[in-house]
């Protein structure tokens, strides 16, 4: 690549780098965002996508860095810029000559340029002319290697990370038998070179396992034939065991897709009422459930940290609260840097409030699947054993499958799915029956 292409590919990670801090969305929905307005060529695009995957595994240790030279004296501009830079240089990748990149940049960016930068043009030209290629390890914040080893203990904890870091995540797909049958889907994926493998855990779940052609996949899933969901999140719906005629209730369920997989399970006979706080998710979440040929859903605009407003025993009730998203580190590194101990301790006591108040929805024999794609404590075992000691008409029951690992504290009834064992995201799932 010239360096023309490599400056407009830092530019265009840099942008998307603001944009995930300041709408708060992912890395990579950050860049689909941005390139709408840049339409930057593909090798252009690639190179974009490499620097911020290497940026989120790495970021961690550059801006403490430069934050430690600095002595805060950087702009958040320039501490992006400069981490951005130094984070692909230390991985090795060939961004060309220093002097004609640092050129190329104040032309492509323009008024985004950071001035404050220009004083530590230097270091990226130390770095380059150093010549290092780093494994960075580790790429996550003190604490929540202590909370791995407290979870996995030290031995297992450091093969988790270490695996995080070194594998690629895996695609899961399921399929919309309600647009069209299982054979057809299959077919006409296999026509269109998206090759799919059944994944014998769970029924109806496949492995993406390669593609001919990216734009005969996302034509696929923008039809809907094709769900884009990881094993975890298929696993807790597969688990609620939603059949025709039974009422759903579903908790947090923008953006849709565990509505969408209930629904199809339901073969769209009998009620699911999707419950959200956000008015602009639940647009979205109609807009999917709409698109994915499901009749049988409701949406209903309420906070689940407070009571609900309704009058609805539920045959079962799914809720997959908002997490501190420890389990997510691997398919987000970005989230390795963002997360703090404080957003463990916030979550847990929403998601305690939104159990408590969704519990009375469900009628005597009816059953709740409660999940996070987290790995604390806080938010898993330790909450599960708060709720039924004020709750004893709940009981804890058995999954099926048992996929993952037992819970800990000695509930062995709930499971826990590990990215370097079950090649998912982490998460923690429990089943309880409303007894009386």
């Amino acid at each position: 690549m010239n360096v023309e292409e490599v400056a407009e590919a830092v530019s265009l990670a840099f942008v998307a780098i603001k944009k995930h801090l300041e709408q708060e969305i992912s890395l990579k929905s950050a860049l689909y965002a941005s390139i709408q307005a840049y339409k930057p060529a593909t090798r252009v695009l690639r190179l974009a996508r490499k620097m911020l995957h290497i940026y989120a595994l790495g970021s961690y240790q550059a801006l403490s860095l430069l934050r430690r030279l600095s002595r805060e004296e950087l702009d958040q501009d320039s501490m992006i810029l400069l981490g951005l830079l130094l984070c692909s240089i230390w991985a090795g990748l060939d961004l060309g000559d220093p002097e004609e990149l640092v050129k190329a940049l104040r032309r492509v960016m323009g008024r985004l340029w950071p001035r404050g930068a220009e004083p530590w043009i230097g270091l990226i030209r130390s770095a380059h002319k150093a010549g290092l290629n780093l494994q960075i390890y580790p790429s996550y914040q003190p604490w929540f290697i202590k909370l791995v080893t407290r979870v996995l203990g030290r031995s297992e904890a450091s093969m988790l990370l270490r695996f995080q870091d070194e594998n690629r995540p895996r695609t899961y797909v399921a399929l919309n038998t309600l647009l069209a049958s299982q054979e057809d889907i299959l077919e006409e994926a296999e026509k269109n070179g998206v090759h799919l493998l059944p994944d014998r855990r769970l029924p109806g779940l496949y492995i993406l396992e390669r593609v001919d052609d990216t734009r005969s996949l996302i034509s696929l899933t923008r039809r809907m034939l094709l769900l884009i969901q990881d094993l975890s999140s298929y696993y807790a719906v597969y688990a609620l065991d939603p059949r025709p005629g039974q009422r759903i209730l579903d908790i947090c369920a923008a953006p849709g897709s565990k509505t969408i997989l209930a629904g199809i399970r339901m073969r769209n006979r009998g009620l699911i009422i999707s419950v959200d706080s956000s008015i602009s998710r639940l647009r979205t979440h109609l807009r999917r459930v709409r698109g994915a040929g499901l009749r049988i859903v409701e949406d209903l605009a309420a906070d689940a940290t407070k009571p609900l407003p309704l009058r609805l025993e539920a045959d079962a009730l799914l809720l997959d609260p908002p997490c501190s998203s420890t389990g997510l580190f691997w398919r987000e590194p970005i989230y390795r840097q963002i997360v703090k101990p404080r957003h463990v301790k916030m979550f847990a006591r929403l998601q305690a409030k939104m159990l408590r108040n969704s519990a009375p929805h469900v009628k005597r024999g009816g059953h709740i699947i409660y999940s996070t794609c987290s790995i604390s404590l806080e938010e898993n075992e330790l909450l599960i054993e708060d709720f039924l000691k004020i709750h004893p008409e709940f009981e804890l029951v058995d999954l099926e499958p048992r996929l993952g690992m037992d819970g800990l504290r000695g509930l062995a009834e709930t499971r826990r799915l590990y990215p370097h064992r079950d090649y998912c995201n982490g998460f923690f799932i429990a089943k309880l029956r409303r007894r009386w």
